[in-house]
Order: C-alpha cells, then sequence, then structure tokens
C-alpha cells in the first residue's frame, strides 16, 4: 500500500463538495483513496454493517474533518457511482503536510484492516482523532529537541525498545526512562557540548543510572526533516501499528500548532551521526542535590562535556532493556 502514490494519481474533480475522484485501496476493499475540489486528500471509508447508536459525531478540527453517512458522487475507472461514505478529509494543501497526513493514514487503514466491524471503526478513529486534536496546542518542545531525539531512536539497535520508554509528555524530565536506566537527549546548534541540565536530571535516585546522548545539529536544505525520521523509524517498526500511533502522537504532541512550520525544518543527517556521543551523568559537574537548599526548586544550569570522556556503548557493563537496545 501506497497512499502517496495513489492520491498522486488522481486529478482534482469538479467543483462540488460531494464529488471526489478514487481509486480503491488494494487489499482493504472497504477503502479508497480521494481527491476533493480543493485538491485535498480524502480517506473514504465503507462499514456494511452499522450498529444502531454506534458512531462518531462529525467535526472540523484545524486540519481534518469527519463526515459520516455522506452521500457521495464517486469518480472511478472512468465511471461514476453514488455511494454513502464516511469521509475523512485533510484540509491543507501543503504537500510536506499532505504527505505525512497519508503515511498515517496507511498505519488507520491496517490497524482497521480488511473487514472492520462498525466497533473497529470507531475505536480505530477516536485514537486517530485524539492525535489531530493536538495540532491546536502551544508547542510543548523546540524542533531542534524533537528532531535529536527521533534521531537517536532512529539510530538504535532496537528503535522498538526505545520507544516503549519514551516519554508521553515532553516535560517529563527524562526522554526515556525505565526506572533502572534512563536516557536525556541534548542537542546543540553552535558545535559546543555545553548543555543545559535540571537538578534532577543530574540527580537521579541511587539506584538508577542515566546517560546523556549530546548530538550537533545543523540546519540544511539537503538534510532530513521530522517527517522522514518518523517515515524510517516506521518502516523498521513493520506493522507494530500500536507503537507507530504512540510515535505518531509524541510527534504531534510535542510540536502541537507549529507543525505546519516544524515539519518542513531539515537537519544535516551526517553531522548529526558523527557528532552523537554518550556521557555518564556520574562524570558531569553539577550542583549536588546536598548543596540545594530544602525549599529551591527546578534549579537549571549549564555543564561543559567537551573535556569529559564518552562511554563507549560495546563495553559499557550491566546493561539492561534500555541501554542495550541504544
Amino acid at each position: 500500500m501506497n497512499l502517496i502514490e495513489l492520491f498522486n494519481s488522481l486529478d482534482i474533480p469538479e467543483n462540488d463538495s460531494k464529488v471526489f475522484n478514487a481509486v480503491p485501496i488494494p487489499d482493504f476493499p472497504n477503502f479508497r483513496m480521494g481527491i476533493d475540489f480543493e485538491g485535498n486528500p480524502v480517506l473514504l471509508l465503507s462499514v456494511a454493517k452499522r450498529i444502531k447508536d454506534l458512531r462518531l459525531k462529525n467535526f472540523r478540527l484545524k486540519y481534518l474533518q469527519l463526515e459520516q453517512n455522506l452521500e457521495c458522487k464517486i469518480f472511478e475507472n472512468e465511471s461514476s457511482k453514488i455511494q454513502t461514505l464516511t469521509a475523512l478529509t485533510f484540509r491543507c494543501i501543503d504537500p510536506n503536510l499532505q504527505e505525512y497526513f497519508l503515511r498515517i493514514s496507511e498505519s488507520l487503514v491496517k490497524t482497521i484492516g480488511q473487514n472492520p466491524t462498525q466497533q473497529e471503526v470507531v475505536e480505530s478513529m477516536k485514537k486517530f482523532l485524539e492525535v489531530f486534536k493536538t495540532l491546536t496546542e502551544s508547542p510543548a518542545n523546540t524542533v531542534n529537541g524533537l528532531w535529536a531525539e527521533l534521531f537517536v531512536i532512529e539510530n538504535a539497535t532496537d528503535p522498538k525498545v526505545l520507544l516503549n520508554y519514551w516519554h508521553n509528555v515532553p516535560e517529563e524530565k527524562f526522554d526515556f526512562n525505565t526506572g533502572l536506566e534512563r536516557i536525556e537527549v541534548k542537542s546543540s546548534s553552535n558545535f559546543e557540548r555545553k548543555h543545559i541540565f535540571s537538578a534532577e536530571q543530574l540527580n537521579p535516585p541511587h539506584d538508577s543510572r542515566v546517560l546523556i546522548a549530546s548530538v550537533f545539529l545543523k540546519q540544511h536544505n539537503s538534510g532530513h526533516n521530522i517527517q522522514q525520521l518518523v517515515e524510517r523509524i516506521s518502516e523498521k517498526l513493520d506493522s507494530d501499528f500500536e507503537t507507530i500511533d504512540k510515535l505518531t502522537f509524541v510527534v504531534f504532541r510535542t510540536l502541537g500548532n507549529s507543525l505546519e512550520h516544524s515539519i518542513a525544518i531539515k537537519f544535516d543527517y551526517e553531522i548529526a551521526k558523527q557528532s552523537l556521543q554518550f556521557y555518564d551523568t556520574s562524570d558531569i559537574e553539577k550542583i549536588e542535590e546536598i548543596n540545594i537548599p530544602l525549599n529551591v526548586s527546578e534549579v537549571k544550569f549549564k555543564s561543559d562535556l567537551s573535556n569529559i570522556k564518552s562511554v563507549n556503548l560495546a563495553s559499557l557493563k550491566d546493561k539492561r532493556t534500555l541501554f542495550g537496545a541504544i
């Protein structure tokens, strides 16, 4: 299945909101990939067996619109027919965002499956819609920070493990956390390993070990954007749709209403790859917890890692699940 190719094969239909040019999605007979008169991609779905009182309400978000029981005129294979369908429309003509929508729609189609019940459709759609609701919120992190985290995941020997322990909320103290093992990712655009830490990040619980991933980022027009990193990670996850859904949700939740701008920003992949180093927090200079007054909180400071020896992951002793997957 390649929804991008299917969508690009479609011509824009006549000026009518209920007319679509569409093609069947191979192996998924209840789905069609369509295009409306504004050039927006539309995922069309028919459900044979409906259950009374079980359905989603029609709605319109910033980018996404859901219309159920819509009587549509479908042009397909040089003929037309009238059908009652559910139409999921991505209302944006930005090519980067359209491509991103089409890629995550592939996951939705595969999750719903070939012969879905109405219950399965409703539950899958609810999760899909929750992801898009986050695009009205303020960004929870910078594009640099998110790109660096995705880069570490994509370069891991087992990306799924890192995704399993990736924060659901960007405001958490550590980017990856199993309890006993934790990883915090820091990026630098000035090619200096001077990073800002919170006191909690460098003073973890005594029974846990923390590694700092330090990476240099440089914007470059021929580099990789967030969408490309997500695509590469998804390919490594094969058909693990639940993990792919988490990946999409965290990306959307992190970028919020800055997605349209952020998704086009590209960073030099080779510079990041050559610069990636890991450091043990026990080797980093810090303000010790004992020196922080009882009623003082949210202490942050900058530490220079330039003269600290990086960790050799291959020879790292007592590796558990998280560190073993880097």
